[in-house]
C-alpha cells in the first residue's frame, strides 16, 4: 500500500516470527527478512525497533540496505527519505511504508505482518 492510510500500523493475525537479534541489529545495520511473503526491514530507531515494508513504494530499492539518521530512512536507489515513526515519506507525502508489530524475546527480533 501507499497511501497515508498504511501509515498506520498493520495488524493481522500472523504469527510473530524470529528475523534477527537484537545484536546483530543494535551493531548498526537494519535487518531484512522475509515474512509471510513479504519483505520486511527492521531498524533500530529512537531506542527502539520499527519493522516496515522492505521494499520503497517509491522505486522498489531494497530499504534494509537504507540509511537511519534521527528516525528518518533514506532509501539506498534514490535519496528518498521516509519518517519511521509514522511511515511517510518526506519528497511525496502520498507515499507511505507499512509498517509492522515488532517485539523483542530475549535476543530475538521478532515480526508480525
Amino acid at each position: 500500500m501507499s497511501t497515508l492510510e498504511s501509515a498506520e500500523l498493520i495488524a493481522t493475525s500472523g504469527t510473530f516470527q524470529r528475523i534477527g537479534s537484537v545484536a546483530a541489529l543494535l551493531s548498526g545495520e537494519p535487518l531484512g527478512a522475509v515474512v509471510d511473503g513479504k519483505e520486511v526491514a527492521v531498524f533500530a530507531a529512537d531506542g527502539g525497533f520499527v519493522a516496515t515494508s522492505g521494499i520503497c513504494p517509491h522505486a522498489q530499492g531494497p530499504l534494509h540496505e537504507g540509511e537511519v539518521e534521527d528516525g528518518v530512512l533514506t532509501c539506498p536507489w534514490h535519496g528518498w527519505t521516509f519518517n519511521l515513526e509514522s511511515g511517510q515519506c518526506d519528497e511525496d507525502p502520498g507515499l507511505c511504508l507499512e509498517r509492522y508489530e515488532v517485539k523483542v524475546e530475549g535476543d530475538d527480533i521478532l515480526v508480525r505482518v
